[in-house]
């Protein structure tokens, strides 16, 4: 009898989320960002230098896409994947941060939950409200659904982990053509009647945030609301949850002081 076995792949715990006691009261949220890692991406870094002298009950949650790609295994990643890594990691000791991963973003969330509060790759919830990123909705994305099993399932991790070193860049190009070539007609044309049904099967009351589909939208149902993000890869645009204020608040990133600031003074109203 033979017997294989299977070296262990760093990161690869069964774990993907983190919990912990929620604390924040407004929610910053970033979706689609795409960073090309083919050159240094300070403009965005700048922009979270900027997050970071927001006071702390403000949390952060990336919707994914961040990068245009990213596999977190040697062999396939670069200084801008680190360089982000470095900032939550910092960053999580004063505020929430919440990591969600997109479609073009594989094992991140398991191999590097202990550089966010909490990580995942499916969803986040936090009472009523609940994160996404919303790539799964459209279930009719047959080509995508495919290609999220190979790609993301053990075998093929650890298929990529021996490779990496070796074929990780071409393969890596490989996929990032492929993830450019899919689900473009599904983010030409909303599917709102899948994104209703969804939505439908949520509480009474929910409010779900989702990227993925680049435009800004919302969308009501029997006292439920899904909120579609802009990208921020298209007009650096961010959006702002606060309980103190009607409305999500999507606002251009050169004024996320004057826009956060602005919060802070509703809320300190409500609460007088």
């Amino acid at each position: 009898m033979i017997i294989f076995f299977l070296p262990s792949i760093p990161g690869g715990g069964a774990t993907t989320e983190r919990s912990f006691h929620h604390m924040s009261k407004r929610w910053l949220m970033i979706a689609d960002a795409h960073l090309s890692c083919r050159e240094p991406e300070d403009a965005f870094f700048r922009m979270l230098d900027s997050v970071s002298r927001l006071p702390g009950d403000i949390g952060i949650v990336f919707l994914g896409d961040i990068f245009d790609l990213w596999i977190a295994l040697r062999g396939y990643e670069n200084d801008e994947h680190w360089r982000f890594l470095d900032w939550c990691r910092r960053e999580k000791t004063r505020r929430q941060i919440v990591f969600l991963e997109g479609n073009h973003e594989f094992f991140v969330a398991k191999t590097y939950s202990d550089a966010f509060s909490y990580s995942s790759e499916d969803s986040y919830e936090d009472g009523a409200l609940q994160w996404l990123h919303g790539d799964r909705i459209n279930r009719k994305d047959y080509t995508y659904t495919l290609l999220r099993f190979i790609l993301r399932n053990f075998l093929t991790r650890w298929f990529l982990w021996c490779i990496g070193p070796t074929f990780g860049p071409t393969f890596a190009h490989y996929v990032r053509e492929r993830l450019r070539a899919t689900n473009q007609a599904h983010k030409q044309s909303f599917p709102e009647p899948i994104a209703l049904k969804f939505l439908s099967s949520c509480p009474p009351g929910s409010t779900v945030f989702v990227g993925h589909f680049h435009d800004r939208l919302t969308k009501t149902m029997d006292n439920r609301t899904l909120e579609v993000l802009p990208a921020y890869a298209c007009a650096s645009e961010l959006a702002l949850y606060d309980p103190f204020r009607p409305g999500l608040a999507v606002f251009p990133a050169d004024s996320i002081a004057e826009t956060c600031g602005a919060q802070t003074n509703n809320q300190e109203a409500a609460e007088a």
